[in-house]
């Protein structure tokens, strides 16, 4: 199973993808746990506030700014003449 979210800084975005095994249930904070380190290690952070209080993204404070780590959703198909 396979989860992509996107940390945005300003101008910056960071695209990050999750993969976990398959179990029933709601994944997705835990999936939001793994990006957040994910971030943390691409970023080369050693200190960071994360605040999760919010059911659609968490909001990571490190050395190199704020991040807002949310769901990364692909522009439905568009039908029509291509």
């Amino acid at each position: 199973m396979k989860l992509n979210f996107v940390a945005r800084s300003g101008e910056q975005a960071i695209p990050l993808s999750v993969e976990m095994p398959y179990q029933p249930g709601n994944h997705t904070q835990r999936a939001r746990r793994l990006a957040v380190g994910e971030l943390l290690a691409r970023l080369e952070a050693t200190t960071a506030q994360v605040d999760a209080g919010d059911s659609t993204r968490v909001v990571v404070t490190t050395e190199q700014g704020e991040w807002v780590i949310g769901e990364s959703f692909a522009d439905p198909p568009k039908r029509g003449l291509v």
